[in-house]
């Protein structure tokens, strides 16, 4: 067959570690917590028409370089997870789900689980929070109610009865799901999402109170993140915070530019958050490079990001530069069938200490193969995923110390549902 040479014209000095999207991928309703010495990203996993994708949490050192774990579930309708752990070393997850419209709360001695369902919340899109003023655990729904939970760590209740659920009452401007709470300089804050997302008016909005159960009010009847096609930000919404030291970052989801209103197919996006001297939220400015923020602690650098790249097969809007781009929304695509490969010219040899493959759908899957060359005509074998098929996730990261110059990631097959094999980026990583 014959070859399809697409060159890379960017050029930009420097790594670029990581960019928004954050995660490669269609991943929605980000609820970001730091626990452990670790940030976890839970999120809902989309892309599919009923959003029912494999249960995943995201996990990173330094919210710009992240590894994906599957959680032990047992369950695929697992919708906006909110976690976070309680005084009794547990840890508490409340996910939504897609049938009943309502919540669920689990426990497990671990992030990643294995989870335990424990009681059914008569809410939506609920949201943990802890309150650092009586460091109560509570939480926000979609009903607007606050939810106090049973706190007295020795109560053999404890996380797993609701001990108050009141109506909060303010001004809440469109509102229409997601909502979040957080505190800052005696402060509460409520987020929210505005419109709908099968609509071109989704948006971010937020009100402020003295405490979590007294009277919201917005500063600002505008939104603080909305559409901005200038820098291709579609459907902003479902919104969580954290700060570190002393800033403050602002997780959404926005929508694919290509399906855009859509409410399956969206991408989970970081910003740092500035406040004016009255403590209100100022209009939030959508970055690209995450670098930039100084928080990348990776020992590795991407040497493979805008190099040269061959294929045997593509899609219009879908080329293998795209492989390298540093993005995490755009893709390769090939033709649909079997046996596509890409090669990565490196320029000169290099130095490889492991290998990152992000198909498109991480929980399908894959038959494929990982080469390395000196010349682009004999191959030796890196990683082999060809002898028994693994979900994207279970062979995300592959590492074997090399030197070389070629890499070839050759997908002899891809799951039905997902026929088309699509890359959203190759890394190969260096030791900095």
């Amino acid at each position: 067959m014959k070859k399809i040479l697409l060159a890379c014209l960017l050029f930009i000095s420097g790594f670029v570690s990581a960019q928004n999207p954050i995660i490669p991928g269609y991943y929605a309703d980000p609820s970001i917590r730091y626990m452990d010495g670790k940030y976890y990203l839970s999120i809902t996993s989309d892309g599919y028409e009923d959003h029912n994708g494999e249960p995943f949490i995201w996990v990173s050192d330094d919210l710009v370089n992240w590894d994906v774990k599957y959680l032990d579930i047992n369950n695929r309708f697992f919708w906006a997870p909110s976690m976070l752990k309680g005084d009794n070393g547990k840890y508490y997850m409340v996910h939504q789900q897609g049938v009943d419209y309502l919540a669920y709360m689990m426990e497990a001695y671990s992030p990643l689980g294995p989870w335990k369902q424990t009681f059914q919340i008569r809410d939506f899109d609920v949201e943990l929070f802890r309150d650092p003023v009586s460091n109560k655990i509570m939480a926000i729904g979609s009903w607007k109610n606050l939810i106090t939970f049973d706190n007295d760590v020795n109560s053999p209740t404890y996380m797993n009865k609701i001990v108050s659920s009141d109506p909060i009452e303010g001004d809440f401007t469109d509102f229409t799901e997601g909502p979040y709470l957080f505190f800052k300089d005696k402060k509460y804050y409520m987020m929210w999402a505005g419109g709908h997302c099968w609509l071109e008016t989704y948006n971010v909005r937020y009100a402020m109170a003295d405490s979590p159960e007294k009277t919201y009010r917005e500063p600002t009847k505008t939104p603080i993140l909305d559409t901005n096609e200038e820098k291709k930000i579609y459907g902003p919404g479902h919104t969580s915070v954290i700060e570190i030291n002393g800033r403050w970052f602002l997780f959404y989801h926005r929508q694919d530019q290509g399906r855009y209103p859509t409410c399956n197919y969206r991408f989970s996006c970081a910003a740092e958050m500035f406040f004016n001297a009255k403590g209100e939220i100022i209009k939030v400015e959508p970055i690209d490079d995450l670098s930039s923020l100084g928080l990348d602690k990776s020992p590795y650098k991407n040497i493979a990001l805008n190099k040269t790249v061959t294929t045997n097969s593509l899609v219009a809007n879908y080329p293998p530069t795209q492989a390298v781009d540093g993005k995490n929304d755009s893709r390769w695509e090939a033709e649909l069938g079997e046996d596509k490969w890409i090669t990565i010219d490196l320029g000169k040899m290099e130095k490889i200490s492991k290998v990152q493959v992000d198909f498109e759908y991480m929980d399908k899957f894959y038959l494929y193969k990982i080469e390395y060359s000196d010349n682009n005509d004999t191959w030796q074998t890196y990683a082999d995923y060809t002898k028994r098929a693994k979900k994207a996730y279970e062979t995300r990261t592959s590492e074997k110390e090399v030197t070389a110059r070629y890499v070839r990631i050759s997908v002899k097959r891809a799951e039905a549902k997902s026929a088309h094999i699509s890359i959203w980026e190759v890394k190969i990583l260096s030791k900095k």
